[in-house]
Protein backbone atom coordinates (compact mmCIF):
# COMPACT_ATOMS: atom_id res chain seq x y z
CA UNK A 1 0.00 0.00 0.00
CA UNK A 2 1.07 3.98 -0.56
CA UNK A 3 0.62 6.21 1.64
CA UNK A 4 0.40 10.41 0.80
CA UNK A 5 2.36 12.34 3.24
CA UNK A 6 2.93 16.23 4.02
CA UNK A 7 6.88 16.46 4.16
CA UNK A 8 9.13 19.49 3.33
CA UNK A 9 6.17 21.59 1.93
CA UNK A 10 5.29 18.95 -0.92
CA UNK A 11 2.93 15.58 -0.76
CA UNK A 12 5.05 12.45 -1.10
CA UNK A 13 4.22 9.08 -1.23
CA UNK A 14 5.56 6.81 1.31
CA UNK A 15 5.63 2.81 2.22
CA UNK A 16 4.93 3.78 6.07
CA UNK A 17 1.38 5.28 6.70
CA UNK A 18 1.19 8.75 8.98
CA UNK A 19 0.97 8.49 12.46
CA UNK A 20 -0.31 12.00 12.59
CA UNK A 21 -3.42 13.73 10.39
CA UNK A 22 -3.37 17.94 9.96
CA UNK A 23 -5.93 20.52 8.71
CA UNK A 24 -3.94 22.55 5.93
CA UNK A 25 -5.75 25.82 6.44
CA UNK A 26 -5.96 25.88 10.48
CA UNK A 27 -2.76 24.33 10.56
CA UNK A 28 -3.38 22.03 13.34
CA UNK A 29 -2.06 18.67 13.66
CA UNK A 30 -3.68 15.80 16.49
CA UNK A 31 -3.98 11.95 16.48
CA UNK A 32 -5.25 10.09 13.94
CA UNK A 33 -8.71 9.11 15.87
CA UNK A 34 -9.20 12.52 17.15
CA UNK A 35 -12.61 13.33 16.72
CA UNK A 36 -12.20 17.11 15.60
CA UNK A 37 -9.81 14.94 12.98
CA UNK A 38 -12.69 13.00 11.83
CA UNK A 39 -14.93 15.37 11.07
CA UNK A 40 -12.81 17.44 8.89
CA UNK A 41 -13.11 17.74 5.06
CA UNK A 42 -11.02 14.72 3.28
CA UNK A 43 -9.71 17.94 1.07
CA UNK A 44 -8.14 19.28 4.12
CA UNK A 45 -6.39 16.23 5.40
CA UNK A 46 -2.71 15.87 5.38
CA UNK A 47 -0.67 13.14 6.97
CA UNK A 48 2.60 13.17 9.16
CA UNK A 49 4.69 10.03 9.64
CA UNK A 50 6.27 11.66 13.07
CA UNK A 51 5.34 14.85 15.46
CA UNK A 52 9.01 16.52 14.10
CA UNK A 53 7.20 16.28 10.73
CA UNK A 54 4.04 17.41 11.55
CA UNK A 55 6.03 20.46 13.70
CA UNK A 56 8.42 21.33 11.02
CA UNK A 57 5.48 21.75 8.84
CA UNK A 58 4.57 25.06 10.80
CA UNK A 59 1.01 22.97 12.70
CA UNK A 60 0.59 23.05 16.24
CA UNK A 61 -1.32 20.26 18.17
CA UNK A 62 -4.78 19.67 18.36
CA UNK A 63 -6.15 21.29 22.27
CA UNK A 64 -8.49 18.07 21.94
CA UNK A 65 -6.78 15.11 21.22
CA UNK A 66 -3.57 16.04 22.78
CA UNK A 67 -1.23 14.22 20.60
CA UNK A 68 1.78 15.35 22.47
CA UNK A 69 3.07 14.88 26.62
CA UNK A 70 5.58 16.63 28.36
CA UNK A 71 8.02 13.64 26.80
CA UNK A 72 7.47 14.27 23.65
CA UNK A 73 7.81 18.23 23.71
CA UNK A 74 11.30 17.89 25.31
CA UNK A 75 12.02 15.70 22.52
CA UNK A 76 10.72 18.36 19.94
CA UNK A 77 11.51 21.79 21.98
CA UNK A 78 14.56 22.68 19.49
CA UNK A 79 11.98 22.88 16.75
CA UNK A 80 9.60 25.15 18.17
CA UNK A 81 10.01 29.12 20.11
CA UNK A 82 7.33 27.91 23.00
CA UNK A 83 9.19 27.97 26.25
CA UNK A 84 6.75 24.97 27.30
CA UNK A 85 3.77 22.78 26.03
CA UNK A 86 0.94 24.97 27.57
CA UNK A 87 1.98 27.40 25.26
CA UNK A 88 2.34 25.51 22.43
CA UNK A 89 -0.93 24.25 22.78
CA UNK A 90 -2.31 27.85 23.15
CA UNK A 91 -0.19 29.29 20.07
CA UNK A 92 -3.26 29.39 17.52
CA UNK A 93 -0.97 30.78 15.41
CA UNK A 94 1.76 29.20 12.73
CA UNK A 95 5.45 29.21 13.23
CA UNK A 96 9.05 28.65 11.35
Amino acid sequence: MVYVLLSGGKLVRSAIPGKYAGHKGYKIFGTLNCKSGMRMKKENRVFFLDLESAVKEGYRPCKLCKPLGEQDFLRIKHLIPYPNLETFYDSGRQFR
